[in-house]
């Protein structure tokens, strides 16, 4: 249940909603602090039924989640 409840702070209380340019993290300047900061996308979505996947993280300060879509094979 940590990884659900998880999920459910970060899509609840989101500021933004956006598409990084970058498979593993996002550099953005925080609307809170000023600063450049990295955030890494740690969490990866997937759907079992086609090779799709959604990696995304959130900035800490401003609440801005990056995502990003892909492709995942799951053949051997």
């Amino acid at each position: 249940m940590e990884l659900l409840d998880n999920l459910k702070d970060i899509i609840l209380n989101a500021n933004s909603f956006q598409k990084s340019k970058n498979y593993y993290f996002e550099n953005h300047i925080c609307s809170q602090t000023g600063n450049n900061i990295k955030v890494n996308l740690d969490f990866k979505l997937s759907n079992e039924d086609n090779d799709k996947i959604m990696k995304f993280g959130v900035c800490n300060h401003c609440k801005k989640v990056f995502y990003y879509y892909d492709f995942e094979s799951k053949s051997f």
